[in-house]
């Protein structure tokens, strides 16, 4: 745009406005230049001062290698402030050393005890078992037939003096009756026959258990032939009388 008027002169003057304008704009986006790289520096600044803190913290390892606390106090005292430095100096090294020796002995110990002291077993039931022939002497208790089933007379078993003699997996029992009966082991102290009757009227099944080294007890079941559906039940003690 071009004037051409001149105020002293009155004579008409060419002048360029633009060009006015285009200076005042490059002094302008100068300024703003020129505060851009001054607010850049004033923001990296605080930058800057972060980078005392490793030395800081180099200064305080120093301080922490001469005392004799283990690593691991060293790497606890790297974390506190310069003046806690006595504080970790003062922590006993000893302890950890002393709480882990204590704990290995403990379990050097405890390793130790069940070889040094092995639990004893159990120790199994007696056997009151005769080992070599020998006489009892039993009778009936109570001496009564406990009548089972349909049943017509009670009977009455023979008692009185027993020779019982073991035959390595037997057990012979010899009464009144004609011909011995061959037991057989059930458990400790206990031994059984089922079969037919020595006198030959039915079957029979007698067990007994030997309660003590010199006392036993016997039950005796009997099914006579003539009556099948009755079953007589009798119960007898007896008591060692001597070894032959």
């Amino acid at each position: 745009m071009w004037i051409t008027y001149n105020l002293t002169a009155e004579n008409y003057v060419a002048l360029n406005i633009m060009h006015s304008w285009k200076y005042r704009y490059s002094v302008v986006i100068i300024f703003g230049l020129v505060c851009l790289a001054l607010a850049a520096c004033a923001s990296a600044t605080p930058a800057a001062t972060v980078t005392p803190i490793p030395a800081a913290t180099g200064s305080l390892t120093a301080t922490s290698a001469p005392t004799d606390a283990p690593t691991a106090t060293m790497a606890s005292s790297a974390t506190a402030s310069a003046t806690a430095s006595p504080a970790a100096s003062e922590t006993p090294a000893a302890s950890p050393t002393a709480a882990a020796s204590a704990t290995v002995a403990a379990s050097a110990t405890a390793a130790v005890s069940p070889t040094a002291a092995q639990p004893t077993p159990k120790p199994t039931a007696a056997e009151f078992t005769p080992q070599q022939t020998s006489v009892w002497d039993t009778e009936l208790s109570p001496n009564t037939d406990n009548m089972q089933g349909t049943c017509s007379n009670p009977v009455n078993p023979v008692y009185g003096l027993v020779q019982i003699t073991p035959q390595g997996t037997t057990l012979v029992w010899k009464n009144q009756e004609p011909t011995p009966y061959a037991m057989s082991r059930v458990r400790a102290n206990t031994w059984q026959y089922s079969g037919p009757a020595a006198t030959g009227d039915g079957t029979v099944t007698m067990v007994v258990q030997f309660t003590s080294a010199t006392t036993l007890r016997l039950t005796r079941t009997f099914v006579a032939t003539a009556e099948p559906n009755c079953t007589h039940v009798h119960t007898y003690t007896g008591d060692f009388k001597w070894n032959r």
